[in-house]
């Protein structure tokens, strides 16, 4: 029986640490222990994570004296402690789903090239509980090459549900611990750098639950959309620099990947346009111009100038109009309600246990 180790940090989710702790606890087929690190919480993160290591022997809880931050905290889980043959590090108000690991052991058990693997997550909006899953023995999976993955990443950001995330734990150590430079993005470049070592597993079945806490769009969040967006680009060049230096094409992908942030800087311009938010407008404008200097060649941007023409009102009716009868461009994931990548997770309002992740359908 494959062994797994389980990283649970917590700051301030001591509401919904109980949950995680028990989901990683119910699963079967492999051996767990868990280790939960309160990073200094303010909450009651401390007793409940005490009261989970006294209950069960397989738990192990730490508490930080200070804020150590969420690289730090993740480094001492899955370099300093992780041992077992697996590693996964799970937030501490997400979940496993039923058989996660299990299913993830048995393809990297089988599969010694692939270094990681991942599965869908369902979505729980804030709150709510979400729809029980059954376990299943019998699962759809594919393996996929590194390249494949790093070209995916480079083009449209992270693909992979967090909670989801299976690693071999002596490829873990191999390259290291997460970069203190990725601080809204060390996810993706952790798994940019093991798909520059090894091959990736996908599994169909939903394999963790991700909590979404929702929010209207507003200025302040428009602004750290981009920045996250900056922070993925930065990402791709600094894996393109190092680990993914002898990866055929990946400049060409990161290219592709700043014409794609030029079109939904674009596309969300409009919308808030649309919406009578000019101030959103011109930060939305400013992003895709630093983005691409020759903007107004873009087709992206023409789209953005029919729309002011119009104004918002007939703007809204045309794009209402179009949706009913053709794919409208936008964002991937802005109208979709099943199989949304992860990296949306942050402009895409999603609806609770809808499901998220890429699944290679070629």
């Amino acid at each position: 029986m494959s062994s797994v180790d389980v990283v649970v940090p917590c700051y301030n989710y001591a509401h919904y640490l109980e949950k995680c702790v028990l989901s990683i606890l119910d699963q079967g087929g492999v051996e767990v222990r868990i280790l939960i690190i309160d990073d200094a919480s303010s909450d009651r993160s401390a007793q409940v994570g005490a009261q989970l290591a006294a209950s069960d022997r397989r738990v192990t809880f730490r508490r930080h004296e200070q804020n150590l931050g969420h690289i730090k905290t993740f480094n001492e889980g899955v370099i300093g402690w992780a041992s077992a043959k697996y590693t996964l590090l799970i937030s501490a108000d997400d979940a496993l789903a039923p058989g996660a690991l299990a299913r993830a052991a048995k393809i990297m058990d089988e599969h010694d090239g692939v270094g990681m693997t991942y599965g869908m997550g369902q979505v729980i909006v804030d709150d709510h509980t979400p729809a029980r899953i059954e376990p299943v023995a019998d699962f759809d999976f594919k393996i996929i090459s590194g390249r494949r993955y790093l070209q995916f990443s480079c083009e449209h950001g992270n693909g992979v549900p967090t909670p989801t995330a299976v690693v071999r734990t002596e490829l873990q150590h191999q390259v290291g611990g997460y970069n203190p430079k990725m601080l809204h993005t060390s996810d993706m470049e952790m798994w940019m750098r093991l798909a520059a070592q090894s091959s990736i597993g996908v599994i169909r079945a939903v394999q963790g639950y991700y909590r979404w806490h929702g929010g209207n769009m507003t200025l302040g969040y428009v602004r750290g959309m981009h920045g996250d967006r900056r922070q993925r680009i930065y990402t791709c060049n600094e894996v393109l620099e190092t680990w993914g230096a002898q990866t055929e094409g990946m400049a060409d992908w990161v290219a592709t990947m700043r014409r794609r942030y030029v079109g939904d800087a674009c596309w969300y311009a409009g919308l808030a346009m649309e919406r009578g938010d000019p101030e959103s407008a011109r930060v939305c404008l400013e992003f895709a111009k630093e983005l691409d200097p020759a903007l107004w060649r873009s087709p992206s941007w023409w789209r953005y100038l029919a729309k002011r023409c119009l104004g918002p009102k007939l703007s809204r009716t045309l794009r209402a109009a179009m949706r009913r009868s053709v794919d409208v461009p936008g964002p991937v994931g802005a109208d979709q309600q099943t199989a949304v990548p992860a990296d949306q997770q942050m402009w895409v309002s999603y609806k609770h246990d809808q499901r998220i992740g890429w699944w290679p359908d070629d």
